[in-house]
């Protein structure tokens, strides 16, 4: 290169000096012109001879191999608090190459992985990726490659145990001495209880749009019932009153097996008539909707009506049935309501006391600011495992057992209904083969 230009200087030199020989010529109009490009080319050989001959000096511009060194290398001092920082995070942190090798992590990420730091450095990140989100932690891999960017990706992580937890990952670039990308240094955080706290409220919201759900049906049932209800009272009344006036001697005289299959019609007409209204009951308590009316009345007085409006119950089993109330106190409650409860306790007596020398006895008590009223018998009793179920709708002590006045099933769910609405409480004592006593107190 230096002799190249070495020649090409003397040419131009020579070259110069022709066209100063052309410019000396007096004839020529140009020739000043000529005369001075003449010696610029002469001046120009000149230099790059010069310049060619020149001995080289040490510039920036070398041959020499480039050493990139950082502008500021990091001292003993720094290092070691960026490293103590890096261990003492409570939030997991972890060093990955750029082909997804770990190669460093802190002590949150080994404790909350299960695997020792051995177990660690050198895996790859997706070892610790669970099945779920493997597709999904590849893909965010792939984007940090090409952006160097990464934050707050949701990914599920696998555990030493098998189990998997849900974390939030965010990356940030490492880059070598030559500012390549080398790695990067990436922040893991535990979401377990945001999850938790997001499967309560999606729990909570489920359970809502059920209850919901639940509301309507029972509300499209106790419509269905009432509608039902009133549809079947409508033919009752009439198949009692024609059965009473077949069985009036002036329609006709009717023999032995005619009369039996009157009373039986009745009968049934009655009972069905009753299961009805025990529905009507039922729905009403359970919707809250049934109506309570207190008047101020006299204890004794409304204990001889019970014997008057339960006494008809006795005549088939001829039951001795017995008021023992001396009571003259005064009380504010439902009348009609408390009537029904006694009417409900005393049926039931009258199903389970025996054939002969069956007995019930009603009575009432003082007791504080309340009255309290039972209704006993000397039936079959209630067994221990039974107990318990005595208040549930539908339940009877002995399903095989023939009841004389119906039996739905509803009768002690209505009178506890009642009693509670009433302010009272309910409950019984019982042995089997012996009896039970049935007690509730109403507030006076």
């Amino acid at each position: 290169m230096d002799t190249f230009s070495s020649v090409g200087g003397l040419l131009i030199a020579v070259l110069g000096l022709g066209v100063v020989a052309i410019g000396l010529d007096p004839s020529n109009h140009y020739a000043n012109q000529i005369f001075s490009l003449g010696v610029a080319g002469i001046a120009s050989g000149g230099v790059m001879v010069w310049l060619s001959n020149r001995k080289p000096t040490k510039t920036i511009l070398t041959h020499e191999k480039y050493d990139a060194k950082s502008p500021k290398s990091i001292s003993s001092h720094e290092f070691m608090k960026y490293k103590t920082l890096y261990e003492g995070s409570p939030v997991m942190q972890r060093t990955v190459t750029i082909d997804g090798i770990i190669i460093e992590c802190n002590q949150a990420y080994v404790k909350t992985f299960g695997h020792t730091r051995e177990d660690i450095i050198g895996k790859s990140l997706f070892d610790h990726t669970a099945d779920q989100s493997m597709e999904s932690m590849h893909k965010t891999f792939e984007t940090w490659k090409q952006t160097g960017k990464v934050e707050n990706m949701e990914i599920w992580f696998k555990k030493k145990d098998g189990s998997t937890f849900p974390g939030l990952i965010s990356a940030n670039n490492i880059y070598d001495d030559r500012g390549r990308l080398s790695g990067s240094n990436t922040v893991i955080r535990d979401i377990s209880e945001i999850y938790q706290a997001r499967r309560a409220l999606d729990e909570h919201e489920r359970q809502k749009i059920q209850l919901e759900e639940l509301k309507k049906m029972d509300s499209v049932k106790e419509d269905f019932y009432m509608m039902v209800s009133k549809e079947c009272q409508v033919p009752i009344e009439p198949i009692k009153r024609y059965c009473e006036i077949l069985k009036d001697s002036a329609a006709g005289k009717l023999n032995t097996k005619q009369r039996e299959a009157i009373d039986e019609i009745h009968y049934n007409a009655a009972r069905l008539e009753q299961l009805i209204h025990d529905i009507v009951d039922v729905q009403k308590l359970n919707s809250n909707r049934m109506e309570f009316k207190k008047d101020e009345f006299k204890v004794d007085e409304f204990m001889l009506s019970i014997i008057d409006t339960c006494s008809p119950m006795m005549t088939e089993k001829n039951i001795e049935f017995v008021n023992t109330n001396s009571n003259k106190s005064t009380i504010t409650s439902d009348k009609s309501r408390l009537k029904q409860v006694f009417y409900n306790l005393v049926q039931n007596a009258v199903d389970f006391v025996p054939q002969e020398g069956g007995k019930i006895e009603i009575g009432s008590n003082n007791e504080g600011n309340s009255i309290q009223f039972y209704v006993q018998d000397n039936g079959i009793g209630i067994s221990e495992k039974r107990k318990e179920s005595i208040f549930k709708k539908f339940y009877q002590v002995d399903l095989s057992f023939k009841r004389k006045y119906g039996g739905t099933g509803f009768g002690l769910v209505i009178c506890k209904g009642i009693v509670e609405n009433l302010d009272g409480k309910i409950w019984f004592e019982s042995k089997e083969g012996e009896g039970t006593t049935f007690y509730f107190t109403i507030p006076k």
